[in-house]
């Protein structure tokens, strides 16, 4: 089964901002890389734009500190780790300084600006012009002879000995099974917004470096709160909405012409107050009265079983506001065809980031010796909501933190020799545990697309126990249809058999989470519990013991 042997010092998982970050300063220290990535180089969520830029919020000076804490605080609602929070407040000011080092040249905005959710402005960076990204970074690897770049190739098990992650399986670009023997790997792979039918996310945002992690003796955290932001449908499907532009808008409306917002607003609280309120944040918050403007897409989306979204109605004026904050973004829509006026303008809400993640350290540590995860991959500053500007940012933090800790670790101890035909055997019994007894199977992309639909209609912004419960029942009949010994064996589907497994794996965490988190707040919102309790002020837990899964509140809320 194993066709080649491959052997480094460390292998790192995904090459967007996190990846590149904690491969360079690994390189630079005299470590052997491997990075692997399931496209090419420079991707993830990190090269998949969704308009002109991407900021960088950062301290502005050290008076800042206290307020920026305090931004977070709110924000999170008690499901963060503060001291994560701090050492990215201590240490973003001079991790922007070193974005030439991975081929980002940013811009520094002139004035202070609010994130989405921060209650204070503050300094920004402007990160732009992917294309020409990526020429950098490439020419910048080509400087490295120690790293290895494998495209094309995904992760599919991590191999642990001696109770430490001792090396890898992946498929490369040929589907064949390689073993990597390593002495760390650090999981910088992303987020997991592709298991949802409407996402702004790459196809390869597949949370499978969650299961590598869990498989692995990691938990995951705060998985429940799940970032949704409204996308267009039409003209131009899958392009990212600008919530500014509501201070613009006169309705939102159905196909009839009928406002969305009035069966849904309650007593106090008028179309335009909801409208301004929501033209400040990004994504769904069951923290503020804007939370109605999602709440009314999906009740339509239940109601109708459209997909299609819902109009909204522009003024004119908007067009005449020359601020660089209303131009860029519609100048940016005018090069993909779009104008806000002469077109239909359709919303609805898509998945985009995962709060939660695997739950680390501030050098990035899982608890399972020699594997380290970063990026939106992890679970740290973020909590029940996200607050913008942090999540780049994030990447250079903790990928610097966590390539020296991978260096002191790796530096200490040797490299472990590695049984293939007990790795083989470990890598057979995994697909057996999915390989229903039928014949008559499902085939992976069925089940994906099966998987995607069942998360958008019960795991989206609206949450309820009888649907949630539904959903989970679904996942398990999906898993019984499914026979993945038979697409394992065949060459071209090996890929997609590993990720239909993932899917089923993670979709069925996510739904629990969502189910045992018994109150909304934050991202989540649950109609059947639709206020913040102090008795869930607590992150929960997702850990697999004994090939069981476990689910359970932290008792103590301190940083991991």
């Amino acid at each position: 089964m194993i066709k080649e042997l491959m052997t480094t010092d460390v292998l790192v998982v995904g090459s967007g901002i996190a990846g590149l970050k904690v491969s360079m300063e690994l390189a630079k220290a005299g470590q052997s890389i491997i990075m692997s990535t399931k496209t090419q180089l420079c991707s993830g969520s990190s090269f998949f734009p969704l308009k002109a830029s991407l900021g960088t919020q950062v301290t502005k000076n050290d008076e800042d500190k206290g307020v920026f804490l305090e931004d977070i605080d709110a924000v999170s609602h008690h499901m963060q780790d503060r001291e994560m929070a701090r050492i990215y407040i201590d240490e973003i000011r001079d991790r922007v300084e070193e974005f030439p080092e991975i081929g980002i040249e940013p811009y520094k905005l002139s004035d202070d600006r609010k994130a989405c959710f921060a209650n204070h402005g503050r300094t920004i960076y402007m990160l732009k012009d992917w294309n020409k990204i990526r020429e950098n970074v490439t020419e910048i690897i080509d400087h490295y002879p120690n790293i290895t770049l494998m495209e094309r190739t995904a992760v599919i098990s991590l191999v642990k000995q001696d109770g430490r992650v001792a090396g890898a399986i992946l498929l490369n670009r040929d589907n064949d099974f390689i073993m990597i023997n390593c002495k760390a790997v650090v999981l910088a792979s992303g987020g997991f917004g592709n298991i949802y039918k409407h996402n702004l996310n790459p196809n390869d945002v597949d949370g499978s470096g969650h299961i590598l992690a869990l498989e692995a003796g990691a938990s995951l955290v705060n998985m429940e709160f799940i970032q949704f932001i409204p996308g267009f449908t039409s003209p131009k499907y899958k392009t990212l909405w600008g919530e500014h532009t509501l201070n613009y808008c006169k309705d939102f409306v159905d196909e009839d012409g009928n406002s969305i917002l009035d069966s849904v607003l309650p007593e106090g609280l008028s179309k335009q107050e909801c409208l301004i309120i929501r033209s400040t944040h990004g994504p769904f918050t069951n923290s503020l009265p804007s939370k109605y403007f999602d709440i009314a897409m999906m009740k339509e989306i239940f109601r109708t079983k459209s997909e299609d979204g819902f109009e909204l109605l522009y003024d004119p004026e908007i067009y005449k506001n020359k601020s660089d904050f209303y131009t860029i973004y519609l100048n940016w829509l005018e090069e993909r065809g779009i104008n806000l006026i002469k077109d239909k303008m359709k919303i609805a809400p898509f998945a985009h980031a995962s709060n939660g993640g695997v739950k680390i350290d501030s050098y990035g540590r899982t608890g399972v010796p020699g594997l380290y995860a970063i990026g939106e991959l992890a679970g740290g500053i973020e909590g029940a909501n996200r607050l913008g500007g942090n999540s780049t940012g994030a990447c250079m933090v903790f990928g610097k933190r966590a390539a020296q800790n991978c260096l002191e670790y790796a530096e200490s101890i040797e490299r472990l020799e590695i049984n293939p035909h007990q790795v083989t055997t470990q890598l057979t019994q995994e697909i057996h545990a999915f390989s229903a007894d039928t014949q008559n199977t499902m085939t992976p992309h069925d089940v994906m697309d099966a998987v995607r639909e069942i998360m958008w209609f019960q795991g989206n912004v609206i949450r309820n126990e009888k649907n949630l419960q539904t959903a989970l029942n679904e996942i398990k009949e999906l898993k019984a249809s499914f026979n993945m010994g038979i697409f394992t064996n065949t060459i071209k589907e090996r890929k997609s058999a590993f990720k239909a497994r993932n899917f089923l794996i993670l979709s069925d965490l996510l739904l629990k989470a969502m189910l045992q988190r018994k109150e909304s707040r934050g991202a989540h919102y649950r109609e059947d519990y639709p206020f913040e309790d102090e008795a869930y002020s607590k992150r929960l837990v997702i850990s697999r013991i004994d090939n069981d899964i476990k689910l359970d509140f932290e008792a103590d809320r301190m940083s991991v």
